[in-house]
């Protein structure tokens, strides 16, 4: 692998107290960021062979709006062990995808990623 992104989901909701963490959707406010930041990504040339996405809603919808603003679709893996994963575990995931895949996208939760990016 040759290049690595992180992404953690955009800004979600708290609109409804009663709703399971897992099933948060992201507020409009993160709905136009995630837009943004796939333009952002594709502008720089930055696009992945693999996206590696937790199943929570909120990253869910993340990755389905940054990928609708790319001219290409990567493959991609929901990974259930990514939802509120330590770095530790997050490497790991990144450990046990195919190493010919030039560019990885991890679309995760914080505080899991912040610290993976401060390790690395």
């Amino acid at each position: 692998m040759k290049q690595l992104l992180l992404l953690r989901h955009a800004k979600s909701s708290w609109d409804d107290p009663g709703l399971d963490d897992f099933d948060r959707p992201l507020a409009e406010r993160g709905v136009k960021a995630a837009r943004s930041i796939g333009r952002e990504l594709a502008a720089r040339g930055w696009l992945p062979d693999l996206a590696l996405v937790s199943p929570a809603l909120r990253t869910r919808d993340t990755w389905r709006l940054v990928a609708a603003e790319w001219p290409v679709q990567p493959r991609i893996a929901f990974v259930e062990a990514l939802y509120d994963a330590s770095a530790a575990d997050i490497l790991s995931q990144i450990g046990q995808t195919d190493a010919s895949s030039g560019s990885l996208l991890v679309i995760g939760h914080n505080p899991g990623l912040e610290q993976l990016a401060r390790q690395l």
